[in-house]
């Protein structure tokens, strides 16, 4: 069976942040822009199976309490406003807002609507992780003072070193990146720019850290493209029906040739059914044949040695439609 990439999508809390008029927004709970453009390109493309979406709980929390934060700002700038105007001759009676109303409880209760919506991970620091957490964050915080810390006080905010390194701990402690073969991480902050090298050390994967929620959707552009730009041959390449014609074409083949010489095939495995499609230009029946590439592996014995080789396997159609096969090649020779 082919193998498709899977991708963790993580957002920090500022790509998360929706506001109106310049401000952040409490009226409602959703994410901004960014999180809005990414998901709709992973559901028009029908990604949904191999990339997923991960949201730290501290950002989420952060967002709340930013909300709550802009709240009790506006009603005293609000209340200000009232008394200035109070009394000018061409303005109504202004109706000052209920003071004991909850807004905490508000904005908690459109979140938990909002998520409830949502199919996204939430990166969670457990009670008992938070020990290593905190040796974690001190080691970072002590690093050779001459360097650029990861995570340094920038900006208005002078908790926001504090913030960002409970994100991307969330990150660093979260166990499912085993089941994914890369992580994008959006973020406007250029703090995280030092951190690739201690993520890629701990979990061996692969990460892409992104300012830009555009340039996240270009990676993933880049990652899927084959299965973005030809998924009707891709799909057809999964079914059951190419897998047979495969090995029904390999189990009649009986020696590799390999620099000449001929070894005994002991057995195969279908690696990859795509790894490229490639289209050609009409011929005289003005068909278009297109050609899968594909991955097979072959096991066999060389002076007692027990060796395996790639075959690359080209598979001919003679066109989109009726996709039927009218030849298939190996690369070295099967025969």
């Amino acid at each position: 069976m082919s193998y498709k990439l899977k991708t963790l999508i993580v957002f920090d809390t500022n790509s998360l942040r929706s506001t109106e008029a310049g401000k952040v927004a409490y009226s409602f709970f959703a994410f901004g822009r960014p999180f809005q453009m990414v998901e709709e390109f992973i559901l028009d493309k029908d990604l949904s199976e191999d990339i997923h979406i991960a949201i730290p709980t501290w950002a989420i929390e952060e967002l709340k309490d930013q909300k709550h934060r802009q709240y009790k700002t506006d009603i005293v700038e609000f209340q200000k406003l009232a008394t200035r105007l109070a009394g000018m001759p061409h303005i109504p009676e202004i109706a000052l807002p209920e003071e004991e109303f909850d807004c905490t409880s508000y904005i908690q209760e459109k979140a938990e609507e909002y998520l409830a919506t949502k199919a996204i991970k939430l990166l969670e620091i457990n009670e008992e992780l938070a020990n290593t957490v905190l040796q974690s964050m001190m080691v970072r915080v002590l690093k050779d003072q001459n360097k650029k810390l990861p995570f340094a006080h920038s900006g208005k905010y002078k908790d926001a070193g504090f913030k960002d390194n409970i994100v991307w701990e969330s990150l660093m402690h979260f166990d499912g990146v085993t089941e994914y073969d890369k992580v994008i991480f959006i973020t406007k902050d250029g703090d995280y720019s030092n951190c690739e090298h201690e993520f890629k050390a701990k979990w061996n994967r692969r990460i892409a850290i992104e300012k830009d929620e555009n340039n996240a959707i270009a990676e993933i552009q880049k990652d899927y493209e084959l299965y973005i730009t030809e998924r009707a041959i891709y799909e057809f390449t999964q079914t059951e029906y190419f897998k047979d014609y495969l090995f029904d074409h390999l189990k009649v083949k009986s020696e590799i040739v390999l620099d000449g010489n001929n070894h005994n095939i002991e057995n195969f495995e279908i690696v990859d059914r795509c790894v490229e499609i490639e289209r050609m230009p009409p011929n005289d029946d003005f068909e278009e044949n297109i050609i899968v590439h594909s991955i097979i592996k072959i096991f066999y014995t060389d002076g007692g040695v027990k060796k395996e080789q790639d075959v690359k396997t080209t598979t001919v159609f003679a066109d989109e439609v009726t996709r039927d096969i009218t030849e298939t090649n190996f690369e070295p020779e099967l025969i």
